[in-house]
């Protein structure tokens, strides 16, 4: 059975960002897959320390909960990371989880698990899906080198309403066949 991890930035439990990430997650369940959430805006996650002992070692050195995580992430085929956007870039909870990832790699930036397909999903209330493109196409690159390679991100544009992205039909079908196509 293919396992799949989401990593919910969001801090609405119902907004945009959660409402996608849990169809992504009904089309990975309807494929068979199992899935495991993580909401890190209810996670005790501490900041990188830059004390590089991940460098010569495959853990971190902080203990918090970023273990869950590590260890779901390396026992999984696919990663979901869900994120609203702030200030053009994904929030300071998303942010975080990019920073306390650098374990998944080495020191010589070479991931330490093999790769994940990753679907990275954003809600912003720009309505126009590309106008952050430059932060998603780097972001995608920092993931890379931890093992998460990015196959698709799915955008909910001009999502100011928190229901915008559950009433878009057409949204909704996307991110349920993504899921699927995920854990295929």
């Amino acid at each position: 059975m293919k396992k799949l991890v989401a990593l919910m930035g969001s801090p609405r439990k119902q907004g945009n960002t959660a409402t996608l990430v849990g169809e992504i997650i009904r089309g990975a369940q309807a494929s068979g897959a199992e899935a495991e959430i993580f909401n890190l805006n209810e996670m005790k996650i501490t900041p990188c320390q830059s004390c590089f002992h991940c460098r010569a070692n495959e853990e971190c050195a902080v203990k918090d909960d970023m273990e869950k995580v590590y260890s779901a992430v390396k026992a999984a085929d696919a990663v979901v990371i869900g994120s609203p956007v702030y200030m053009f870039q994904v929030n300071a909870q998303t942010k975080l989880l990019f920073d306390r990832l650098f374990p998944m790699m080495d020191a010589k930036f070479q991931p330490r698990h093999g790769v994940k397909k990753t679907l990275v999903v954003l809600a912003q209330g720009n309505p126009d899906p590309g106008a952050f493109k430059a932060s998603w196409d780097a972001n995608a690159q920092v993931l890379k080198v931890m093992g998460l390679e990015v196959t698709d991100t799915l955008i909910a544009a001009g999502a100011n309403d928190p229901k915008a992205a559950g009433a878009d039909a057409a949204l909704m079908a996307k991110a349920f066949q993504a899921g699927q196509e995920l854990v295929k």
